[in-house]
């Protein structure tokens, strides 16, 4: 059994969401459905679909192919956030070598941040938009 390291995860972005990515956040969840009815003494619920909503986050990056679109109008030459279009596309979490979670994936907000002492941040906030619902690989 290996312990396995934060170093070792890494976040593929959905295409035209460029940044150094360094941190990253997942909530896995299912809906949860209530079919209580008259007549019963308590809750009667069903789990439904799966869900996934997180953030990833690091260091705003430069350069032609890499500039950030946050609305996709303000040049036609750069690429972004509504780049990926309203179905989504293909997003990786990695949290070792061999342990992968793939989905589509909408990038819904995009927050910036600037600080005099040097750092440029930026968070990517995803939800996962797949009607196949998410492939998990986990090296054992």
């Amino acid at each position: 059994m290996a312990i396995i390291q934060g170093k070792d995860g890494a976040c593929a972005l959905p295409s035209g969401n460029a940044a150094l990515i360094n941190t990253w956040s997942a909530t896995f969840s299912h809906v949860v459905n209530d079919f209580t009815s008259f007549g019963n003494t308590g809750m009667v619920r069903q789990l439904g679909l799966p869900d996934i909503q997180g953030s990833a986050g690091g260091f705003m990056e430069t350069g032609s192919s890499k500039d950030i679109s946050l609305f996709g109008s303000e040049e036609s030459s750069k690429t972004g956030q509504h780049t990926i279009g309203a179905a989504g596309a293909e997003m990786t979490l990695t949290i070792a070598t061999g342990c992968t979670i793939v989905f589509s994936a909408i990038i819904d907000t995009i927050s910036i941040n600037s600080a005099v002492a040097g750092d440029a941040s930026i968070t990517f906030n995803f939800q996962m938009s797949d009607a196949n619902g998410a492939t998990v690989a986990w090296d054992d």
